[in-house]
């Protein structure tokens, strides 16, 4: 089992996942949302490196690494679960 740790001070970034085309580690779920926006819910490191859970309005949840991700810094911070 891997060990992981959470960081959580980018919950709530907006954010645009920009996979790289053809990256094995991806499926066709992340590319149908690729270039939507969501919002972090969490970033996990898993072996060194950063994944982040990213929620959508549809309530859809997809994991990318965090450095596939252009994130909105001025955007109000929020995730799916703030909305009414």
């Amino acid at each position: 089992m891997s060990e992981h740790r959470h960081r959580t001070p980018l919950r709530g970034t907006k954010v645009v996942p920009r996979p790289k085309p053809g990256d094995p580690d991806y499926t066709e779920v992340n590319y149908r949302y690729a270039g939507q926006s969501g919002h972090i819910h969490e970033v996990v490191e898993i072996g060194g490196r950063e994944l982040a859970k990213v929620g959508f309005d549809d309530r859809k949840i997809v994991y990318y690494y965090l450095e596939d991700l252009e994130r909105e810094e001025s955007a109000e911070k929020r995730t799916f679960h703030d909305l009414p």
